[in-house]
């Protein structure tokens, strides 16, 4: 993600005056629309409704930096009454903007070490094929994403790796299929790894507020990385097949050998990565959270023996902007559940959607995912895809009787999707704007359109199979039974049958399929009473132990009174 000020998509060809002659008459007419709809809505769901509007014209019709668009957006909440005060500030100390910070401290010793390229160099050796490097280059590049927060993060990272191996290819028309295909993976690797996005922490918090499973660092490695990982594997081939001639396929490639050995402290640093890495996947069987352990890993990379940089140095390389950004987003989201705004839209989707096809969990997954795979055409920052698509789109169609953790899942991975112009997204711009000629915007219309359909079918795949049962074991015992409620035929209408099965407070639970019951809620048993034999016994020892104190009280008091 990146909060730089990146032309949107669509608009990115037009003078900036248009683009901001059309964003006012747009706002106007959310304003007017949210404002005379039905009072089914609140007055609180129409304020966020409306200020949400505002951050996408913003996001979608201006050249603002979207960390501005965002700010502004939350701060209108608070000003307006929507959300109180208390909340915005609140969203700062969340466990996860502790996450992102240690893991930039984490990032930024790793880059300036040297270890990455060490590494990845000494990897690619023993291959001596394009193709074959390619691939390899391709699982090193997803490892990447856990522990490098941000796809931005990681595409500077590896910068100097591709700068590197593209002045060691044989052919000059490998460069293009080289720097195609950094920024293709680093994007769709993300949803491997929970610090892979911003995005993903969103997702976690809309999650854990909905009802749905509890997701830490494994439990999302083990949703996240087989959708992904096969992405990535498909979209190397699809490189390796459109834009590297025939008669390089196999040509031969001789790697040099990197200079000198890895130091000490480069060793000592791959040995803290590597125990970060294993407390964090068990995290499960210890019991420390992921952030307290990410939090200790930074403190100890900040001490001397691992790095010679000043701490001001490292700490300067925590983007605040991204932090900020992030935290804004997840307030606007959270304003949208708490006014109830996502109800009101559930209802109004129930109300156009034939209720056979909403309940149909292939329909709605399918859906999702091509909703959030188009969508950066209109929304360039992924972390505000996340925002807009999980609290309007993700949630309301969990209301029809979906898991909100496996919708959710849905809506962010699919927005790892976002290769079709420079602009989607920075890792992009990137490697597209070097100043040796990489790729141009029609590459990447040639790449993106196969690779739709190669990102999207492997996330329906799993999301139909492999996702209902994660997330089953993955949901404690205790959320099982307080998501379980009466569904009477008479509600079959409506996701929200009565006022009781949607509490005000954004921790509701939404109805899971197979949490559903659809018979009555049994007649609670009469409470016993206790014996009253019991109830005399206790009687008369505490009227026992009454009068001895008193009798002791007495006596103190008169060998007191004596003295």
């Amino acid at each position: 993600m990146t909060t730089l000020s990146l032309s949107p998509p669509l608009f990115r060809n037009w003078p900036l005056q248009q683009t901001e002659m059309m964003a006012l008459p747009l706002a106007l007419v959310a304003v007017l629309l949210f404002w005379t709809l039905p009072e089914t809505l609140s007055p609180g769901g129409r304020s966020a409704l409306t200020i949400t509007a505002f951050a996408v014209i913003g996001w979608t019709m201006t050249r603002l930096p979207d960390s501005l668009v965002a700010i502004a957006a939350a701060l209108a909440l608070v000003l307006t009454g929507t959300l109180p005060e208390d909340r915005l500030f609140a969203s700062l100390g969340r466990d996860l903007v502790w996450l992102l910070v240690a893991a930039f401290v984490i990032a930024s010793v790793l880059k300036s070490s040297g270890l990455m390229e060490l590494l990845v160099a000494r990897a690619l050796l023993p291959f001596r094929s394009f193709i074959s490097v390619a691939y390899v280059l391709t699982l090193l590049i997803a490892c990447t994403a856990f522990f490098i927060p941000s796809t931005s993060g990681r595409a500077a990272l590896l910068l100097p790796v591709f700068l590197a191996l593209a002045a060691q290819l044989p052919d000059p028309r490998l460069i293009r299929p080289l720097a195609l295909l950094f920024p293709t993976v680093i994007l769709i690797s993300a949803g491997g790894s929970l610090l892979g996005a911003g995005a993903h922490l969103i997702a976690v918090d809309a999650i854990s507020q909905s009802g749905g499973a509890t997701i830490g660092y494994l439990e999302w490695i083990t949703l996240g990385l087989p959708a992904s990982l096969l992405s990535c594997l498909l979209a190397t081939a699809l490189i390796l097949w459109l834009f590297v001639p025939p008669d390089l396929q196999n040509a031969p490639l001789v790697l040099q050998r990197p200079a000198g050995r890895l130091t000490t402290h480069q060793k000592r640093l791959a040995a803290v990565l590597v125990m970060l890495l294993g407390l964090w996947t068990t995290a499960g069987l210890h019991n420390i959270s992921i952030v307290l352990i990410a939090l200790a890993g930074a403190l100890v990379l900040l001490s001397r023996p691992f790095t010679d940089r000043k701490t001001k140095e490292i700490f300067r390389d925590v983007d605040m902007e991204l932090i900020l950004y992030l935290t804004a987003t997840i307030v606007i989201a959270d304003a949208i559940i708490v006014t109830g705004a996502d109800r009101w839209l559930a209802d109004g989707m129930l109300s156009v959607l034939p209720e056979t096809l909403a309940r149909n969990r292939a329909v709605a997954i399918g859906f999702m995912t091509l909703t959030a795979v188009l969508s950066h055409l209109v929304i360039t920052s992924r972390s505000a895809r996340a925002a807009v698509l999980i609290p309007a789109v993700a949630l309301p169609i969990a209301a029809f009787g979906h898991d909100p953790a496996l919708i959710v899942m849905v809506a962010v991975l699919g927005t790892g999707f976002c290769q079709t112009m420079m602009a989607s997204a920075k890792p992009v711009a990137i490697y597209g704007g070097l100043e040796q000629p990489t790729f141009d915007q029609r590459d990447l219309f040639r790449l993106a359109v196969p690779l739709m359909p190669a990102v999207a079918m492997p996330l329906v795949l799993v999301a139909l199979t492999l996702w209902p049962w994660q997330l089953n074991l993955n949901t404690p015992a205790k959320d099982h039974m307080a998501a379980i409620v009466p569904l009477h035929p008479a509600a079959a209408s409506t996701p929200y049958a009565t006022s009781d099965l949607v509490p005000s407070s954004s921790s509701r639970p939404v109805l899971r399929p197979d949490r559903v019951v659809a018979t009555t809620a049994p007649t609670p048993k009469p409470r016993r009473s206790a014996p009253s034999r019991r109830v005399t016994r206790l009687e008369v020892e505490l009227s026992t132990v009454a009068r001895e104190v008193r009798q002791s009280v007495g006596i103190l008091g008169q060998k007191l009174g004596l003295r």
